[in-house]
């Protein structure tokens, strides 16, 4: 009986290894009310098309996960990403990732925590929120939430390519 139990760990052990770490997930009003403490930070992981086109919150910094390459009509991962939100913030910083609609942001975040980031969040309904019942992004997210969001790059906030 013994041995069931030892085998059933060696099985389940990889499972919560490439699991990686538990982020906490956001919605977007709980993100919102976070922002207002010092030193905490809204990353959009979005691509900069994305950022530009679609919205963003007003105050998130644009720090791409992927690039979107035209000519492939697909994603690319940011090879820099890590490095890019050491270059912004300091790892004892608070930092709230938001994309589409969670998935990149999950991901993002746990990138972060992996890099030393130990105050990392995701916003699990991301900017533009969920499909409803006619594929549109209607349901939930930042942007239907009644949140400020905007068209203008800040300067400030925009990504800066290294």
């Amino acid at each position: 009986m013994k041995g069931i139990h030892v085998a059933a760990a060696c099985l389940l052990l990889p499972a919560l290894i490439l699991s990686g770490p538990e982020i906490r997930s956001l919605s977007p009003a709980e993100a919102s009310e976070m922002l207002k403490a010092p030193g905490c930070y809204l990353v959009d992981v979005r691509s900069i098309a994305e950022y530009c086109l679609v919205g963003h919150p007003v105050v998130a910094y644009c720090i791409p996960l992927t690039f979107w390459n035209e000519r492939e009509q697909s994603f690319e991962p940011n090879g820099n990403f890590v490095q890019d939100v050491q270059v912004r913030f300091k790892t004892s910083d608070t930092l709230i990732f938001i994309c589409r609609s969670g998935g990149r942001s999950l991901r993002a975040a746990q990138e972060a925590f992996s890099a030393g980031f130990s105050s990392v969040y995701n916003i699990r309904e991301g900017f533009e929120g969920e499909k409803d019942e006619n594929g549109h992004r209607t349901a939930g997210g930042w942007k239907n939430s009644g949140l400020p969001y905007t068209y203008d790059v800040d300067p400030n906030l925009a990504y800066t390519f290294r």
